[in-house]
């Protein structure tokens, strides 16, 4: 492929376009190679698409068929963008492609274009709550305000799909749709709460999108900058597009836009917030001449979770072609338990049996499909002295309690003085709590005050007119802080599981009433019920546990029907051929023998220190520098640098000095990442 004509190459970066290829599957290396300006990749669970994207961005840059400053990756979340940029350095590439939400994105180029045509840019509001709490304080509607929930989600549904006030009644009854306080009701909320944001000057984040594509449907001229300062568009997980966004990535791919889509239509979990995974359900009949890659292969897990995972598909109709790479590995295990105490109990004795470097090294977690079934979880493993990781901004987390005291403040004045007051005192002495640190999950956040207070500041960068309730609704829509401990057991929601994985996992109150959700009613819900599930199930790489209890709350319950039929000793067949490496080899033997002990020491899982893949790659090519094993491995240029000595004094015949055994470890630390 050549470059756009008038683009240029961009600046040179240090990626070997071969050494990019070198550790991919025949499939991967279709889909990053790929010569075609419009790519679907259909990937399924644990085949490796963040892989996939990043490798097709800095492919296409080192052999100069896309330009590093015109390249545009659009995700859901602010972590998931962060990932792609530290791959992309890793990988050797410098120069700046842009990475973010559509919404970060989107906010960015409405504001350059508020200056360049000297309009008042208008203050993104986070927190819709509080917007329709005050809409409904000051409509003339006569609305129960206990039922907010019910209308912001319905200010949500017609937000995600640009449907405007006063169509708001028509949409309803074209779709079908019966909210609980009433098409009217809500249509006159809706109302209320468009003028309110006029009147006082505000958007929320789904007014960015709109009005983005409102300007660019108006002004060709303003399109075409875009589309210009974006040529080369990869979206990743789309799947999870909503209508709005499915409007913006048409009109980016209109004129010369290139366009890379990556999803997996069996992991759309997210049809309650407006996703529609249509884009890539049809895609051969939205964009003609589109080409598809497939990526039928699990790198994660092994066979028997794969397995698990997909007869859940097919318990829903949704049939699933996914097949595991992977070696045979354990029976997926299954407890039913008396009640919740006894579901919570039994798993804490199944965690305290685990090895203990599994705890250590943050690779057990466990799952449940609401929040509220955690608490349980939580209580049981901290009374058997096992610690354990929630959100950051969970109920009852210290940081939590920061927020809302941040969110108290009425200005960005006083949010900013609150924030600076805090970082411009010195930080308290080690071993010392702060006030608003609670006992619980203690060690869990350190210094939670300086977090938050520097998070306030990266928000009020944002959106400089906004407040402390603005700042609480940032904070639940970008998530932005990360537990800062290596040590414990995750306890998260299946939503907020995805993207994520651990060697082993708990699946908890896979049941009647939860999973499905009782409050999947229709044929289409009780299927991303279904996908929601899959998704939980593959978060494991090597153990699977699955619970139900036969009550819960007192009331009498069963295993959920998508377990039905799900066979956990069976034969699982034999996995794709793969390379192996020789049964004697010596070389490979020392590089695990180092490898197995360097990850002892350092208290984390041989994988994560360097994956056999890498060893077998190592043995063969045999590297004698640093820059050799960057080349060989999929390490990227510090990773091998820190592990050359090692690794080459192994090869050499020496044994891998101990000193860098802990910066190995903490390398590894720092560098995991998904499939």
């Amino acid at each position: 492929m050549q470059p756009d004509v008038g683009q240029g190459p961009s600046t040179v970066s240090a990626v070997d376009a071969d050494a990019v290829l070198a550790d991919l599957d025949a499939d991967q290396r279709a889909a990053v190679t790929s010569d075609s300006r419009l790519v679907a990749v259909i990937a399924g669970a644990g085949s490796g698409k963040t892989r996939v994207l990043t490798r097709r961005i800095a492919h296409r840059i080192a052999t100069e068929s896309a330009d590093a400053r015109h390249t545009l990756a659009l995700t859901f979340t602010r972590e998931a963008a962060g990932e792609i940029r530290r791959r992309l350095f890793r990988l050797g590439l410098r120069e700046r492609v842009e990475a973010g939400t559509f919404h970060s994105v989107m906010l960015g180029v409405l504001t350059q274009r508020w200056a360049d045509t000297d309009r008042r840019p208008l203050t993104v509001v986070s927190d819709r709550w509080r917007l329709v709490g005050d809409a409904l304080s000051a409509g003339s509607t006569d609305v129960d305000r206990r039922q907010l929930a019910a209308f912001v989600a319905e200010i949500d549904w017609a937000a995600a799909r640009g449907i405007a006030p006063e169509a708001y009644a028509a949409a309803c009854r074209r779709q079908q749709r019966r909210p609980g306080p009433g098409v009217d009701r809500c249509a006159a909320v809706y109302a209320d709460y468009a003028q309110l944001k006029r009147r006082r000057g505000v958007i929320d984040f789904d007014d960015v999108l709109s009005h983005a594509i409102r300007d660019m449907r108006r002004d060709g001229d303003f399109a075409d900058s875009v589309r210009w300062r974006f040529r080369h568009v990869l979206v990743d997980e789309a799947q999870d597009l909503n209508p709005l966004q499915h409007q913006l990535v048409d009109l980016l791919r209109q004129g010369r836009v290139d366009l890379f889509l990556v999803g997996d239509p069996a992991q759309a979990i997210y049809g309650f917030n407006g996703a529609d995974p249509s884009l890539l359900v049809e895609v051969e009949t939205r964009f003609p001449g589109v080409e598809v890659v497939r990526l039928p292969v699990n790198h994660r897990c092994t066979p028997q979770i794969v397995r698990a995972g997909v007869h859940v598909l097919d318990a829903t109709g949704q049939p699933g072609a996914l097949v595991s790479f992977r070696g045979d590995g354990p029976a997926v295990e299954r407890l039913e338990a008396i009640d919740e105490a006894d579901e919570a109990d039994r798993v804490a004795r199944f965690v305290v049996g685990l090895d203990p470097h599994l705890v250590r090294s943050g690779n057990v977690a466990i799952l449940a499909r609401t929040n509220q079934q955690l608490a349980a979880f939580e209580t049981a493993l901290q009374s058997a002295g096992v610690p354990t990781r929630r959100s950051a901004t969970a109920a009852g987390s210290p940081l939590q309690a920061v927020v809302r005291s941040a969110a108290t403040r009425g200005s960005a004045s006083q949010l900013r003085g609150w924030a600076h007051d805090i970082l411009d005192a010195p930080p308290p002495a080690p071993g010392t709590r702060p006030a608003t640190t609670s006992r619980r999950n203690d060690d869990d956040t350190p210094d939670p005050e300086r977090r938050v207070a520097a998070a306030v500041l990266d928000y009020l960068r944002e959106q400089p007119l906004g407040d402390g309730a603005g700042f609480r609704g940032w904070v639940a829509t970008t998530n932005p802080f990360r537990d800062a401990s290596t040590d414990g057991v995750d306890l998260l929601s299946f939503h907020a599981a995805k993207g994520r994985e651990w060697h082993t996992v708990i699946v908890s109150g896979v049941e009647t009433s939860l999973v499905p959700h009782k409050s999947a009613t229709t044929a289409e819900a009780r299927a991303e019920e279904g996908r929601l599930l899959y998704v939980a199930l593959t978060r494991a790489t090597d153990r699977l546990l699955i619970t139900h209890a036969s009550r819960r709350h007192g009331y009498a319950r069963a295993a959920s029907p998508f377990l039905e039929g799900l066979q956990l000793d069976e034969p699982v067949a034999a996995p794709p051929p793969r390379r192996r490496r020789a049964a004697t080899d010596p070389v490979g033997d020392r590089l695990r023998a180092w490898r197995d002990d360097a990850a002892r020491r350092a208290g984390i899982l041989p994988e994560q220190l360097c994956s056999g893949r890498d060893l077998d790659a190592i043995a063969r090519a045999r590297p004698t520098t640093a820059d050799e094993l960057a080349e060989v491995t999929s390490f990227g240029s510090i990773t091998a640098h820190r592990l050359a000595p090692d690794i080459l004094a192994v090869l050499d015949g020496r044994d891998g000095a101990e000193s860098s055994a802990g910066s190995a470890g903490q390398s590894a630390r720092s560098t995991i990442t998904g499939a």
